[in-house]
């Protein structure tokens, strides 16, 4: 048996397999795995908004500070915040008040 490092990461036993289709294979793979990261980082869901929401009222911040706080959490789960925008944080929490999911903390719905 050939001492090959890529051996050792592939479960089967493939020695029979040349030294250059395993590496072959193995870079098929670790492209595969860069294209499942950047699925990741994905634009957040209005339900993944308003979880963030949720958890940043639990800090007990401010309206200045609310909003970095929203972003900070989603990033921390992994999102894409490059287009979420102010308004539409804040469009969420207002329809979160209206709805009566939550209570106007923060005291900026002025006709909720």
């Amino acid at each position: 048996m050939l001492l090959n490092p890529y051996y050792r990461v592939l479960p089967l036993d493939l020695t029979w397999a040349p030294d250059d289709v395993i590496k072959e294979v193995l870079e098929e793979i670790e492209k595969e795995e860069k294209k499942r990261k950047k699925v990741n980082r994905r634009r957040p869901t209005r339900k993944d908004l308003m979880r963030a929401i949720l958890e940043a009222l639990k800090e007990e911040v401010g309206p200045q500070d609310f909003v970095d706080l929203v972003y900070d959490i989603l990033e921390e789960r992994g999102f894409n915040v490059k287009f979420t925008n102010v308004k539409r944080i804040w469009g969420t929490y207002e329809m979160m008040v209206k709805k009566g999911f939550i209570e106007d903390v923060l005291g900026v719905c002025e006709r909720c």
